[in-house]
């Protein structure tokens, strides 16, 4: 873990917006603040999973990791949601290695095999083994919960609910129904630069002009606002008419939630947006893409054009974010001054990010 010293608290300082200063550049290289940041602010927090309409029925389930943790989400008989670590208890053999439907959970290694409530139903060859029952032999279990569909998995057990997490989303973004979406697919970005990166560009419109010339087409920047909130930060770009990729009109809310969420929500569709860190240089992008149309064709026409834009548009910031970690690491560059009118967004995700480090410090 990264070891605070008397210079960091005085950067965890909260300076009114005018006076304030970025989070130091070493907040963003370092390789013990990598460690900090996995295990002491993203696993204390809600990490966003999937989504309930991808698992239909019984025996259902997802595969992912998630800063470091190999987790299997299942549908079981009960039609309960459950998210397990996906490691067996035998060998630490993988359950499953990509999504699918199964009556049971069977280990790739040895296929030792555990029912939909986790519990280990099946040890072959284990006979003779003494002070051994398999029934009380389950898999770890995480807290899980749903917020309109949405999954999310909590690593601590001791996080707030995760309606108070996300409160105050789907009442702003009325009539958009969160409810009515259902998942379309999942891409992946790696990108070689720290987590803190790729959210500080999402947190400001300040860029889209010079770095995004197609969006700046489909957004009235004229009418961009932020809107800061205890744990969120809200972007709110109306659309240049329905003449647009988007083929609507209305508005794009863009709303991070610390730390690692991002939700792009316009009329008819949803980009889930959670960025997981790999090590202090590099992360990942995941996009997961959610639309109410029920019609194939227009879902197919609409999905196309979503996805083309998201692509572009990801590409260009993946490759400013690259850039900026090579001059965070220069050794030329420290800190820099916040932009009041355009940057507002920043500052607050580094003053959430302050509170953080200085909870975190004062354990220590």
């Amino acid at each position: 873990m990264y070891q605070w010293t008397e210079r960091d608290h005085e950067d965890m300082k909260i300076r009114p917006i005018e006076l304030a200063e970025t989070i130091p550049a070493h907040w963003f290289t370092h390789p013990g603040m990598h460690q900090t940041d996995r295990e002491l602010v993203l696993a204390k927090t809600w990490q966003y999973v999937g989504h309930e309409s991808q698992l239909t029925k019984a025996g259902d389930y997802l595969v992912d990791e998630i800063i470091g943790r190999p987790i299997l989400v299942v549908r079981n008989l009960e039609n309960e949601i459950l998210c397990f670590s996906n490691v067996c208890r035998h060998r630490g053999g993988a359950l499953a290695t990509k999504n699918g439907s199964a009556r049971a959970l069977r280990c790739v290694y040895h296929a030792w095999t555990y029912n939909l409530d986790g519990v280990l139903v099946g040890a072959p060859k284990f006979e003779g083994v003494e002070n051994f029952n398999k029934h009380e032999c389950t898999l770890p279990r995480y807290r899980m919960e749903s917020y309109e569909g949405f999954l999310f998995v909590n690593f601590s057990g001791d996080a707030p609910s995760l309606a108070e997490h996300l409160s105050g989303v789907k009442e702003t973004i009325q009539p958009i129904n969160l409810r009515g979406m259902h998942f379309y697919k999942r891409v992946v970005y790696q990108v070689k630069a720290n987590w803190k990166v790729y959210i500080d560009n999402y947190m400001e419109g300040y860029h889209i002009l010079h770095v995004h010339p197609g969006l700046a087409k489909i957004l009235d920047v004229s009418g961009y606002t932020t809107t800061i909130e205890k744990n969120k930060v809200l972007q709110y770009g109306p659309l240049a008419g329905e003449d647009n990729p988007y083929h609507t009109g209305g508005a794009a809310y863009y709303y991070q939630v610390f730390p690692n969420l991002m939700l792009n929500i316009l009329p008819g569709r949803v980009q889930m947006n959670s960025i997981l860190p790999i090590d202090a240089d590099h992360c990942l992008t995941v996009f997961d893409f959610f639309f109410d149309e029920k019609d194939p064709a227009k879902l197919e026409s609409r999905a196309k054009d979503d996805l083309d834009i998201s692509d572009v548009v990801q590409k260009e910031d993946i490759w400013i974010c690259e850039l900026v970690q090579k001059g965070l690491k220069s050794g030329t560059y420290d800190k820099g001054r916040i932009c009041v009118q355009e940057e507002r967004g920043v500052w607050a995700f580094h003053n959430n990010l302050r509170d953080a480090y200085r909870h975190i410090a004062s354990k220590q």
